[in-house]
């Protein structure tokens, strides 16, 4: 079994190669599973609407490259959580974006590996001025 810190790696691995299978198996399969984006919209409650969701987002972005700016991950017994900062630069929808990514997590510990709760992101300053 793969330790909250490889999950947690492994899952910005399969948001660059966007491999939205990937994502969706690493996701708790609960009804309090809770996916909260950058968009107004962008709220994922339960686990019903993650396929739809992970392979929306992955046609929907070309050229990914994430840089971490920080990455600090905790595990106790059978709950984790992470928080990072990252650099993303992508074309989302066609349009070249960079910006400053903050996520926070919460991973749960199931008998065959580990998986995510929940997921909160939201866009920082920009890192270039317009």
């Amino acid at each position: 079994m793969r330790n909250a810190h490889d999950t947690v790696k492994a899952y910005f691995d399969a948001l660059i190669a966007g491999d939205a299978e990937t994502l969706v198996a690493m996701m708790l399969p609960a009804v309090y599973y809770v996916k909260i984006g950058t968009d107004t919209d962008e709220v994922v409650e339960g686990s019903a609407g993650l396929a739809t969701y992970y392979q929306n987002h992955v046609a929907s972005t070309e050229d990914f490259s994430i840089k971490f700016i920080n990455l600090d991950i905790q595990e106790r017994d059978a709950v984790a959580w992470f928080y990072t900062r990252q650099v993303w630069r992508l074309k989302w929808q066609g349009t070249p974006e960079e910006f400053v990514m903050r996520m926070t997590g919460v991973l749960e510990k199931t008998d065959e590996s580990w998986k995510f709760a929940q997921i909160h992101a939201s866009i920082g300053v920009s890192t270039t001025e317009d």
